[in-house]
């Protein structure tokens, strides 16, 4: 029995040897798959995380995605302007429209402007008849139509002047002065006045300046040109009073004939002669004056 038990004993020490060994062997054999699974475990990771990068990047996170709205809303904000487009060419045009159109600032200036033109244009005007004597006016001192002038010579004799025709160059008159009947016709050039016909107890007294062409000078009466010694501008702009009225930038001229007669003569604009006064200095020295005193028109 002893040995029986000894025996059992013995064989039990044997299997649980055994089993001990087996599971010695086992968890040997064991660890190399937990160490395969947790090396698979570990490169699972690894590879699960590009999956997870992947999915990241298929699907950005909420924070992504808030973080590109903008880059997606920046065409709209770029579109925007081109909405606008219009409402800048409305200010476009409307600016155009305000340069072409002028401001309240600048009408003044055309105002004046215009004030300066216009007042340039009066200037010149005077200054056209008041430098009539110049090379440029003399024409601005014939008679403006047929009229009679009426003068009194030293203040008892009585002179006419009665303007039959005139013309862009010619004014045709009879001079009358007592019983002595004078045709002239006198020339009007810009520098000079001259009388270009002469007849005495005439005829026909009717017009003849419709074809009549000046063929010789008789006697110059104004010369303002500079070109003779004889004539001497006095005044261009003078106010001259006559027993008719009185007369504004009147020409003034002197004429010296020899060495002891002197003439001054007063032409006024659209009127012709309105006053002349003559001395002779010589031994039978006289002074005669004759003004303006009648027009009839």
């Amino acid at each position: 029995m002893k040995k029986l038990s000894f025996i059992a004993l013995f064989f039990v020490l044997l299997l649980s040897a055994c089993s001990g060994t087996d599971v010695d062997q086992a968890d040997q054999l064991e660890e190399p798959e937990n160490s395969e699974t947790e090396t698979t475990e570990e490169e699972t990771p690894s590879e699960e995380t590009p999956s997870e990068d992947t999915e990241e990047e298929a699907e950005p996170s909420d924070e992504e995605q808030t973080e590109e709205a903008p880059v997606e809303e920046e065409p709209s904000k770029e579109e925007a302007p081109t909405e606008e487009e219009p409402e800048v060419e409305e200010e476009d045009q409307s600016e155009e429209a305000a340069a072409e159109e002028p401001t309240e600032e600048e009408q003044p200036e055309e105002t004046k402007d215009e004030e300066e033109d216009t007042v340039s244009s009066a200037s010149d005007d005077s200054e056209e008849t008041e430098e009539a004597g110049s090379s440029a006016g003399l024409k601005a001192y014939m008679p403006k139509g047929p009229m009679t002038k009426t003068f009194t010579q030293n203040e008892d004799y009585k002179v006419k002047h009665e303007v039959v025709d005139v013309n862009d160059r010619f004014v045709q008159q009879i001079v009358t002065f007592g019983d002595m009947v004078t045709l002239q016709i006198l020339e009007f050039t810009e520098g000079r006045i001259a009388v270009v016909y002469q007849e005495s107890n005439p005829e026909d007294t009717s017009s003849q300046l419709e074809s009549f062409e000046a063929h010789e000078t008789i006697d110059v009466l104004v010369d303002a040109t500079g070109g003779s010694e004889n004539f001497q501008i006095l005044d261009e702009a003078q106010t001259t009073a006559t027993p008719y009225g009185e007369f504004e930038n009147v020409f003034v001229v002197q004429r010296t004939s020899g060495s002891k007669v002197t003439s001054m003569y007063h032409y006024a604009p659209d009127y012709g002669l309105i006053r002349e006064k003559v001395e002779d200095k010589g031994d039978n020295g006289y002074t005669m004056t004759s003004e303006l005193t009648e027009i009839q028109e």
